[in-house]
């Protein structure tokens, strides 16, 4: 099953800033709409009106003694064809005198008269209404009016076609300008977030682009006042975990102490031992010896496996390094030990300069030494050299010998922890390699297995960052 996708920060803050405004957008689009509507509905209603005061001005009289009959000819079939003349509403009227009888108009408005009671003459607001003629759903207006001591009453009605239609119209004309607002409120409140938060991104970049063994404090310069207290929790566990790895150092270093002290006093007591044993209990002291010399050189790289990780050590202690005087003192630690297994240690010193931790790249070179001695044969040849590459202008080390080699489908192998090579017949614990594996990474070295000239045995090369 796929693990669930987290919600991003981003979408969490403009979610909850846009659900108010989408709320807020949508108030003020259907409060657009009804006032649009209303002042459309008062427009037409007007024309309304205007129709009701001049048909009851018409059929006013002109003369007090004017008949009924003349006053009926007010109203020609041209005017009223004039009156009705409406490409998209059928308009109707009907116009009754004060006792109801019909003077001009369409009878079939009649029943209207019955179910509406007569307007107040000094109202003078229109009587306006919604109502159903013959199936068909209109506005009409109920008029009374007084001229000359003459009174009639005045209904127009018009269907609502062009009313539906101007509905239609005021929605769209209300919508696509919200909907645009909304549209554009949308990006710049994204475009806001996003730069809002991009302090947060820069620092999580920073942070995932440290060294492991980084453990220096977050710079706060630039933090907004909201993340501080994060950039404050994360220096805190920083300078906890950075304790943590000191006191780990410590232990390691009083740990390769206390376990060296008891095993070369045990070494001394076996020589002392054998010195006066006879030949049978000498020569199984002297394995038993051996097995020490083992345990102590195999603990002792462990120890240092663990202080050379990057979980485990530091920067603090890098600073430029003449390998050539750490070859120097390599010199005289190990030609004493070359000597006892019949192999000539030579070096080939030239200056050569990098950035480092002085203890492990002694502990470096120390292995690669001991790897070299140890898998050469008696009468073998063991040569470490350091220099400056012409081309890249880095410093390096190399140490060649004289042994089996490496086969190269096990090249990519050798620097794990405990792996030993098949046909491997010299005592060891699989350690060495890995060990300068570790310290090579941990200096941002390269390290290459290589072809010795000769085609026997292998060379070791460690090419340092160019310094500066």
């Amino acid at each position: 099953m796929q693990p669930k996708k987290r919600e991003t920060l981003r979408s969490r803050l403009t979610r909850s800033a846009l659900v108010p405004a989408l709320v807020l957008v949508a108030i003020s689009a259907v409060f657009d709409y009804y006032n649009a509507l209303d002042l459309a509905q008062q427009a037409q209603d007007n024309v309304l009106y205007k129709t009701a005061i001049a048909l009851a001005t018409r059929m006013t009289p002109d003369e007090a003694y004017e008949s009924r009959e003349d006053l009926i000819k007010h109203i020609d079939p041209e005017a009223e064809a004039l009156l009705k003349a409406d490409p998209e509403d059928e308009v109707h009227f009907l116009v009754v005198d004060a006792q109801g009888r019909l003077l001009v108009g369409d009878p079939a408005l009649l029943p209207l008269l019955a179910q509406r009671a007569p307007p107040d003459l000094d109202d003078p607001d229109p009587d306006f209404d919604d109502a159903v003629v013959a199936g068909q759903e209109v506005r009409l207006i109920d008029l009374r009016h007084r001229a000359k001591g003459f009174e009639n009453r005045v209904i127009v009605t018009e269907t609502n076609h062009k009313r539906s239609a101007n509905t239609l119209s005021i929605l769209f004309d209300t919508l696509w300008p919200n909907v645009l607002l909304l549209v554009v409120m949308t990006w710049l409140m994204r475009r806001g977030i996003t730069r809002a938060l991009q302090p947060l991104g820069t620092l999580s970049a920073a942070i995932d682009r440290r060294e492991m063994a980084d453990l220096t404090p977050v710079p706060q310069d630039g933090v907004p006042a909201d993340i501080l207290p994060l950039v404050t929790a994360i220096n805190r566990m920083l300078e906890r975990l950075e304790r943590a790895v000191a006191e780990q150092q410590v232990f390691l270093s009083g740990a390769a102490h206390q376990l060296r002290t008891p095993l070369a006093g045990i070494q001394a007591q076996l020589e002392l031992a054998a010195m006066d044993a006879g030949p049978a209990v000498r020569e199984r002291l002297e394995r038993i010896h051996a097995a020490i010399d083992d345990l102590a050189h195999c603990t002792q790289q462990m120890l240092t496996l663990a202080r050379s990780s990057e979980q485990a050590s530091t920067v603090h202690d890098f600073h430029p390094v003449d390998l050539g005087e750490l070859l120097e003192d390599a010199a005289s630690n190990w030609l004493d030990h070359a000597l006892r297994h019949g192999v000539e240690l030579g070096f080939d010193l030239a200056p050569a300069k990098c950035q480092g931790s002085p203890w492990m790249l002694q502990e470096l070179l120390g292995n690669l030494i001991d790897n070299a001695i140890k898998y050469s044969p008696a009468g073998g040849r063991v040569t470490v050299r350091c220099g400056t590459d012409t081309a890249s202008g880095a410093a390096f080390l190399e140490v060649e010998d004289e042994g089996p080699g490496i086969p190269p489908e096990e090249r990519t192998r050798v620097g794990e922890p405990y792996f030993r090579g098949r046909g491997v017949q010299a005592a060891g614990s699989g350690l060495g390699l890995a060990i300068v594996r570790e310290v090579a990474k941990r200096h941002h070295a390269h390290l290459q297995l290589l072809d010795t000239a000769s085609g026997r045995g292998i060379r070791v090369r460690v090419e340092f960052a160019r310094l500066g």
